[in-house]
């Protein structure tokens, strides 16, 4: 009998109401059926339990827990204590997944032997889509060619956030990989860079699996607000972000070779900062 492997599909959930019923529909019609969703209420103040509660009773897959407000990072860590998946699959509530997603990731897994696959996705502003594909390909490579892309594009969203990416759940397992208590920013880029110092073998694949809302009231947006805020917990935490980056490179026996140019992405990261700042409307 042919092998079909389980995912698990983490949400962290704030005040997501308005957005929750579109975000599940999107997993719950997925072509690829063999899946658990556990999704965390991370003390929400709106109608987002009772939904939630409403949904577990129409899908057991659906797999609800709440907890005092805590933060992103530790909502994805509640979530993460309950997995069981062969893969790990993150979602934010306020976007959603065209119908193949989760097909189209675990089968490139599977085919490559690959321990995380990479892939496009599309931007949703208003009316508009933008298949974002940085990666331009669809091959696999082994640690040290992927190290050397990511450098080059380290600071831009294909590589550095959770969402257009498929985890083995063995690895996050095995190594006790977890986000960063406290970091309420930039979190998913170490989570990313952690679980590279274990990753052998990486895959590309050009469909888009991910459709980004660009939301002035998202999680992104709030996370970058908050940023230009508090600007010493925003240096804090990019000093996290890049610390955890340079880490990857220690780990892999890189450092040397790449040591003269990975502080370029201090910059860069700032700079893509300011810009995504400037340019969301209020």
């Amino acid at each position: 009998m042919e092998h079909r492997p389980f995912i698990s599909v983490i949400i962290p959930v704030w005040n997501g109401a308005r957005y929750l019923d579109a975000c599940l529909n999107s997993i719950l019609r997925q072509s690829w059926q063999h899946f658990e969703v556990i999704i965390v209420d991370d003390g929400s103040r709106d109608a987002t339990w009772n939904m939630l509660m409403r949904w577990k009773k129409q899908d057991a897959r659906i797999i609800p827990f709440h907890q005092e407000n805590a933060g992103v990072s530790e909502a994805r860590n509640t979530a993460m204590r309950h997995a069981s998946g062969d893969y790990y699959r993150f979602v934010d509530v306020d976007d959603q997944l065209p119908p193949d997603s989760l097909e189209q990731l675990v089968r490139c897994a599977e085919k490559n032997q690959s321990d995380l696959v990479l892939a496009a996705y599309t931007e949703v502003l208003g009316t508009t889509r933008t298949v974002r594909d940085l990666g331009k390909c669809t091959d696999t490579v082994e640690s040290a060619e992927f190290l050397r892309r990511l450098e080059r594009l380290s600071n831009s969203f294909y590589y550095g956030v959770l969402w257009n990416k498929i985890f083995r759940g063995d690895i996050i397992r095995q190594h006790d990989l977890r986000f960063t208590s406290g970091l309420h920013w930039g979190e998913d880029f170490v989570f990313v860079m952690q679980y590279l110092e274990h990753a052998e073998r990486m895959s590309y694949i050009t469909t888009p699996v991910y459709d980004y809302f660009r939301n002035p009231n998202g999680a992104v947006v709030r996370q970058l607000v908050n940023c230009f805020r508090h600007p010493i917990v925003s240096i804090q935490a990019r000093l996290t972000v890049y610390r955890s980056y340079e880490q990857l490179y220690r780990a892999r026996g890189l450092y040397d070779q790449y040591k003269r140019i990975l502080w370029r992405y201090l910059f860069r990261f700032t700079l893509r900062l300011s810009l995504i700042h400037i340019s969301e409307p209020t």
